[in-house]
């Protein structure tokens, strides 16, 4: 066990469900592998991917002022003191053995679905109920973002009023600035109830490659003097 940890309480299953439905302001943060959190993670955790760019993602969050309980399989010293110098200072403890002891006294968990580009391109063919949300700042979805996409920058999604215009029949698709973020995105928005979900695996990047395949909008030489709504 890294020496981080030991200043931590190792907290059992049974304990962080006294934390909390004793405290609804406690986050929980899952810093665990993509892949690992879309198999499997507690219902309404964040997730903040261990490949992801940390301090960047904790810093766009803003929520220095909870309490947070960790989910982890290999939490470093390294990623828990970059938590604390983003000034996450009131980290209660961790789960113990992580999601292993979960599963194995067979709490809920929720399931993170991925499509990739290709799978992407084809719905928005097909599905009429199919709703694009863009996470990206304002400035990259002015310079591009797919046809008919909705902005609601990464840094809005804390806030549960981004999502009130959600509908349960829509089928909400999210992509990000990469592939990581919007899997954090997608946690934000399934913490609010909204579970038709699904993420864009690679994120922008991915959309770039297959450019062909997609229609993007682009502003217009006039858009500074006659602005349009694409």
């Amino acid at each position: 066990m890294n020496k981080m940890l030991e200043k931590l309480l190792a907290l059992t299953v049974a304990e962080v469900k006294q934390w909390l439905i004793q405290n609804d302001e406690i986050r929980v943060f899952d810093i665990r592998p993509a892949q690992s959190f879309e198999a499997g993670f507690i219902t309404g955790a964040i997730t903040i991917c261990s490949e992801d760019n940390l301090p960047e993602c904790l810093t766009a969050l803003q929520l220095q002022s909870k309490p947070i309980i960790l989910v982890t399989d290999t939490a470093t010293e390294e990623r828990i003191q970059l938590m604390q110098q983003e000034g996450y200072q009131q980290i209660i403890g961790y789960l113990k053995d992580g999601m292993h002891a979960w599963n194995t006294l067979n709490e809920p968990i929720d399931l993170m679905i991925a499509v990739e580009a290709d799978e992407l391109a084809m719905d928005i063919k097909f599905d009429e109920q199919l709703i694009l949300i863009d996470t990206r700042s304002d400035e990259e979805f002015e310079a591009e973002h797919l046809k008919n996409a909705i902005n609601i920058p990464f840094t809005e999604l804390k806030d549960p009023a981004s999502m009130a215009n959600f509908e349960d029949f829509q089928n909400i698709y999210i992509y990000g600035e990469n592939g990581y973020r919007g899997i954090t995105a997608c946690s934000l928005i399934k913490k609010e109830g909204i579970h038709n979900l699904r993420h864009l695996q690679g994120g922008w990047p991915e959309i770039k490659a297959m450019g062909a395949v997609f229609e993007l909008i682009k502003p217009s030489k006039k858009a500074n003097h006659d602005p349009k709504e694409n």
